[in-house]
């Protein structure tokens, strides 16, 4: 099964959400991992492609099986707390970075994958992090 790694930032109980060049669906920040590299060198190199920014602390956060939207294969996906250097600057296929609230959520404002939306969201509003 193919596995993506995830970034959940969270700052002040907002999400960091990133969109590309459709800009229709939000999404993490994160990729697809190459078969003999860690989860966790995947992440650091994915967040460098894409929002320029460094990881300063990451912490599993929990994991669940999905669909991939794009190639409809069946994935795993890794969810890390990560924490990162300020400055995001979105770059590659990247064309938005955004945050976003519980209350941004509750309300229908962020269209997201349906994976993420049924999978992601309701745990960290679960656990209180939105």
């Amino acid at each position: 099964m193919k596995e993506r790694i995830s970034a959940v930032i969270i700052k002040n109980k907002k999400i960091l959400l990133v969109t590309g060049y459709a800009e229709t669906v939000y999404w993490t920040p994160g990729g697809k991992r190459d078969d003999n590299k860690k989860r966790t060198e995947t992440l650091k190199r994915e967040l460098e492609e894409e929002i320029s920014v460094k990881i300063k602390k990451i912490i599993p956060y929990f994991s669940y099986n999905g669909i991939n939207e794009i190639t409809k294969e069946k994935q795993k996906v890794y969810c890390y707390i990560v924490e990162i250097s300020e400055k995001i600057i979105p770059k590659k296929e990247i064309t938005k970075a955004k945050w976003f609230s519980k209350s941004d959520f509750e309300k229908g404002k962020v269209k997201l994958f349906p994976e993420m939306q049924k999978n992601l969201i309701p745990k960290l509003i679960k656990d209180r992090l939105l």
